[in-house]
């Protein structure tokens, strides 16, 4: 079986490749060509894949370049290759479905595939988002009161009692200590403490999720982020981290997010690579779950009409993957805004008709705490009308793309909204009334397109 160690022996003794040239010919160009070979082709006019047959184009192609390019390791400037029977073994032998959590606070996130009625799997929080320290127990806690929250990702700490968090210094593994105990609170105070915790976000390097390991706070059923870098590379940060955690027990939570308009090209390739990712993630990590986040290169949120045709066609391929997949809803707009909620619902309605299970939402792309758990209930009400009413691929994406409209002009120069402190009460994580009044409004406007929360 294929593991991290074994994957730092390949990339020693792998080809040699100069980064630039792997980008634009082992991943662009050769994107490019999968594109024409499959027939993997993106039409602005028609801002969803409706066509079943992408997601197996989408799959075949991906496959095609996973097992063609390998995984190119920074540090060694080389690239680790797998054979065709590794590869598939890696995806026959990952698991379908994992129990996340402990006790009366477990739940199960599974294979979720198009057209599945059940409650898609919600992780709430900012994941990743960089929080004051003096507010990230209560913006935690805000996620973790929410009754259809099922896990919780949070925010990371950029600085520690006044001190600047270095990649692979002290002030890291403090972080990364520091973050884990709020999050525990947070989940007792809760009434929730055997919820899964995807966590260490604060680990720059790999020191921060090592260090929480090390100290048992990031424990046995919980999840670390393993990202694959962008594009098609990991670095011996990620294969630490993921060696460890395979020892530990800690799972494995692979995140792949091209940049749309990079190397990975326009939505098309971007699929194309996404899937490529999510194979060679199963790999090199043995990741236990996977977070599709595609990235626009200007716009940025994943609720751009280019992202969220990335994350449908991965979710339409998922058919043949048949994995636990979470599309990260990740809008421009934030906190105070109506633009935030017509963001959040259509990613929503478009990814769970696709198939996917979600995480967040994060405000503002990620660059400041402006969202809180009120959003994420929002978000996984949304999720649960959405399937329960078995809405079609092809009915949902109507509806997302009437959302779509009401926000489309704020995407190059998004709103980021107000801080959580503003529309939160700073003790209790409860939203304030105007908030949640604007909360109210949006719910009614989505009841009136057929979307009863």
């Amino acid at each position: 079986m294929l593991t991290p160690l074994l994957v730092e022996e390949r990339a020693r003794r792998g080809a040699y490749v100069e980064q630039r040239k792997f980008d634009l010919e082992h991943v662009s160009k050769r994107v490019a060509e999968l594109e024409k070979e499959y027939g993997v082709a993106y039409d602005a006019a028609r801002p969803f894949p409706l066509d079943r047959g992408v997601g197996k184009a989408v799959y075949e192609a991906g496959f095609a370049l996973a097992l063609e390019t390998g995984l190119y390791v920074v540090e060694e400037s080389r690239v680790a290759k797998f054979a065709e029977e590794e590869l598939r073994e890696a995806l026959e032998s990952a698991r379908r479905e994992l129990t996340l959590g402990r006790g009366l606070d477990s739940r199960t996130l599974w294979a979720r595939l198009p057209g599945d009625r059940r409650k898609p799997f919600v992780f709430g929080g900012l994941a990743g988002t960089p929080v004051p320290e003096e507010y990230f127990y209560a913006t935690a806690l805000s996620y973790a009161q929410q009754p259809l929250v099922d896990a919780l990702d949070h925010g990371s700490l950029q600085e520690v009692s006044g001190v600047a968090v270095r990649a692979g210094a002290a002030s890291e593994a403090a972080a990364g200590i520091r973050e884990l105990a709020y999050l525990r609170r947070a989940l007792a105070d809760a009434g929730r403490p055997g919820m899964h915790l995807l966590a260490g976000e604060s680990s720059v390097s790999s020191v921060g999720s090592l260090a929480a390991m090390s100290l048992g706070l990031l424990a046995e059923g919980d999840a670390q982020l393993l990202p694959v870098l962008n594009e098609l590379k990991t670095d011996y940060s990620q294969l630490a981290k993921a060696q460890v955690g395979l020892e530990k027990g800690v799972i494995g939570a692979a995140l792949v997010d091209p940049v749309v308009g990079g190397f990975a090209r326009g939505p098309a390739g971007s699929t194309i690579v996404s899937v490529a990712e999510i194979i060679l993630s199963l790999a090199a990590y043995r990741a236990g779950y996977v977070l599709v986040h595609p990235t626009h290169i200007v716009k940025k949120a994943t609720s751009s009409a280019e992202c969220m045709w990335v994350q449908v066609a991965v979710g339409l391929a998922n058919e043949h993957l048949k994995l636990p997949l979470v599309a990260d809803v990740w809008p421009a707009c934030g906190l105070g805004t109506a633009e935030y909620l017509y963001e959040i619902a259509a990613n929503t309605v478009a990814v769970v008709a696709a198939g996917l299970h979600l995480l967040g939402p994060v405000p503002a792309n990620g660059t400041a705490p402006n969202g809180g758990g009120l959003e994420a209930q929002f978000m996984a009400e949304v999720g649960k009308a959405v399937a329960s009413a078995g809405l079609s691929v092809e009915s949902a994406c109507d509806v997302a793309w009437e959302l779509y409209k009401r926000y489309e002009s704020k995407l190059q120069s998004p709103s980021p909204g107000k801080p959580f402190w503003e529309l939160y009460d700073k003790k209790t994580a409860a939203p304030r009334g105007e908030w949640v009044e604007v909360v109210h409004r949006v719910s009614r406007e989505l009841s009136e397109l057929g979307i009863t929360r």
